[in-house]
């Protein structure tokens, strides 16, 4: 009896630390593609939810050749008549949108195909918003890679942040934060960046989609705790134009050991 207890208190003890390396292995298991050599491999022979974080990665990625989405439309393409239950037409909505972020006109056929076939409203939905962003990725991609792939070496995603955060572009920017607070990818070159961001902004009256991109670049700086950092965000939460953006700094101070 007292045998069978042990084991008890061993397998449950146990349970923690398997589920920790279970989250650790599927982490790595499906890690963003690096190169765009990441990017077609994993789209010519990757799993579907390995080709589904690959196809979000591509809308920071900076790639226009076909060499990938060529790749990427031969799979929307095969996949699209197969569009009828939940789980493939959230497949195909990834695919679509991922060919928007191309910026390749050569992929609008492609995406009007996509959506007069489909089936579903919500796949209609993320082909028209693929159509709108072909024109923005067009002027994005070279700001988030100024050479293009394959003939010039891929910027690292590091790289790439850096880039948008300091193209003073306000969604580029918003989502440069994004990658850096949301991956807790902190970098000193992108912690340089996102510090002269908010020089560059807190002082002046914003809009409210600057406002909110200048707010993500205080949070993912703050969010590094780097204690040099500290002072810039004492400036937002004291020295903004606006007061709702004083307040994010005040709330993100927060970060910081007191």
């Amino acid at each position: 009896m007292l045998l069978s207890r042990c084991r008890l208190v061993l397998k449950a003890a146990a349970r923690p630390l398997l589920f920790v390396l279970g989250l650790a292995a599927s982490l790595v298991a499906y890690a963003e593609p690096q190169t765009p050599e990441d990017f077609v491999r994993i789209f010519q022979s990757g799993t579907q939810i390995e080709q589904e974080k690959a196809a979000e990665a591509l809308e920071w990625a900076g790639l226009s050749s076909p060499k990938l989405f060529d790749l990427v439309e031969a799979l929307a393409l095969k996949t699209l008549p197969q569009s009828t239950d939940k789980v493939t037409i959230n497949f195909e909505s990834y695919l679509v949108k991922a060919l928007g972020y191309s910026g390749n006109e050569k992929y609008r056929p492609t995406i009007q195909k996509i959506i007069a076939e489909a089936h579903d409203k919500k796949l209609k939905k993320y082909g028209e918003q693929a159509l709108a962003s072909l024109p923005v990725y067009a002027r994005y991609n070279p700001i988030i890679a100024p050479k293009s792939w394959p003939e010039n070496t891929h910027p690292s995603i590091n790289q790439r942040i850096v880039n948008m955060v300091n193209s003073d572009d306000t969604e580029l920017m918003r989502l440069g934060a994004k990658r850096v607070h949301n991956e807790l990818n902190y970098p000193p070159e992108a912690l340089a960046a996102l510090n002269a961001a908010i020089e560059r902004n807190y002082k002046n009256h914003l809009d409210g989609e600057r406002l909110d991109a200048v707010a993500w670049v205080a949070k993912a700086l703050a969010g590094s705790r780097q204690a040099e950092y500290k002072s810039t965000i004492q400036k937002v939460a004291t020295g903004s134009a606006d007061k709702k953006l004083q307040s994010y700094g005040k709330k993100y101070l927060e970060y910081f050991p007191k």
